[in-house]
């Protein structure tokens, strides 16, 4: 026996050695392919910074609609139209520009993999990963006969182009680039925020993801076709009763009183998932611990049934199905939705089930 085990040692060395590189190999492959999830990918490319971040899964979003590839104008219409009823364009930046960039730029939310868009103290950014069928070395020419010119990773359109694509495309893609390698279109809202957040996508600086509350809201959101992520004080902001006047107050106040009180969230999210006919849609809160986010539940699943505090009828009349749960830090309150009853999508509006204290 004693004799065996140089030898196989001798043979697990080099077997280790292969299987390392066998998995490093796997590893750059599939970075490279980013078989991520497209939710995980699009808030990656945001900066740590970043306090509001909205995701639209495009290509997920024309499958559920049945439009394909959405590639005529009809298509194009119909992609406009049905995802605007159902509330699945709200959080995105050129949803309803489909047919305008179509004719200006040559791709537009109708040949998009996925968008997302992010708000910091630095700057205001959109990522957008194009779908396979787009030529980016189209991109770039379409970019020079606007008027757009290039200095670095930076393309900036000029006096005339801002003129020749309107005030609404100039303000959202002013400050491009367009990186070969990711099949992404950066915009931000000033040129100095370009390189920060073309290096947060090739890896040089910190993303959201690297926040773990945000990673932990955005993993309990997983498979949505429009997502929200809120920081530290925007989702407590958005979901407020204040200013809703004393008899709401009073009602909030006995509703806290039957089900426990509220403890503030480190971040927040919602994420919608379109379905025939209804959608699911997600509420979630992450806190400070497993044990306040298990209580949180059990208050918030109390508060997520009846009355609907701050806004007319019931709770039931647009949201049913409650599920609610916690996994780790974070709280779910996960829904059936009718659209055609209430939508959600913008994150503003009172929301006590989702709210702060």
């Amino acid at each position: 026996m004693s004799q065996r085990g140089p030898a196989v040692r001798a043979v697990l060395v080099p077997l280790l050695v292969l299987a390392l590189a066998l998995g490093t190999a796997w590893w750059a492959s599939a970075r490279d392919a980013d078989t991520r999830s497209s939710l995980t990918s699009g808030l990656d490319a945001l900066p740590a910074g970043t306090q509001v971040a909205g995701f639209t899964d495009w290509a997920a979003i024309r499958s559920a609609l049945g439009l394909g590839r959405a590639s005529t104008a009809a298509g194009r219409a119909a992609l406009t139209d049905d995802a605007t009823l159902r509330d699945l364009t709200t959080r995105s930046v050129i949803g309803q520009a489909i047919d305008e960039m179509h004719r200006l730029y040559g791709w537009s939310a109708a040949d998009l993999d996925w968008e997302t868009y992010g708000r910091a103290t630095a700057g205001s950014a959109m990522v957008a990963r194009l779908s396979g069928s787009v030529s980016l070395d189209a991109v770039k020419t379409r970019l020079s006969k606007l008027g757009y010119t290039r200095s670095g990773d930076t393309w900036t359109l000029s006096s005339a182009g801002r003129a020749a694509v309107g005030p609404d495309l100039a303000s959202a893609l002013g400050f491009l680039a367009v990186l070969d390698r990711e099949r992404v279109v950066v915009a931000t809202d000033r040129p100095a925020y370009v390189p920060v957040v073309v290096g947060t996508i090739r890896g040089d600086r910190e993303s959201l993801l690297s926040v773990r509350p945000a990673a932990d809201v955005a993993s309990s959101l997983a498979g949505s076709d429009a997502a929200v992520v809120q920081g530290p004080g925007f989702g407590c902001s958005a979901t407020s009763l204040a200013g809703k006047g004393a008899d709401v107050t009073a009602q909030a106040a006995a509703a806290l009183a039957r089900a426990g009180r509220l403890q503030e969230p480190t971040f927040t999210g919602r994420g919608l998932v379109e379905g025939d006919p209804d959608q699911t849609i997600t509420f979630a809160s992450a806190f400070p611990s497993p044990a306040v986010a298990a209580d949180q539940a059990r208050v918030r699943a109390v508060l997520a049934r009846g009355p609907f505090i701050g806004r007319t009828g019931r709770i039931e009349d647009s949201l049913t199905g409650l599920e609610a749960g916690a996994q780790g830090s974070v709280t779910t309150l996960r829904f059936t939705l009718d659209p055609d009853r209430g939508t959600y999508m913008t994150g503003e509006g009172p929301l006590l089930f989702a709210s702060c204290p």
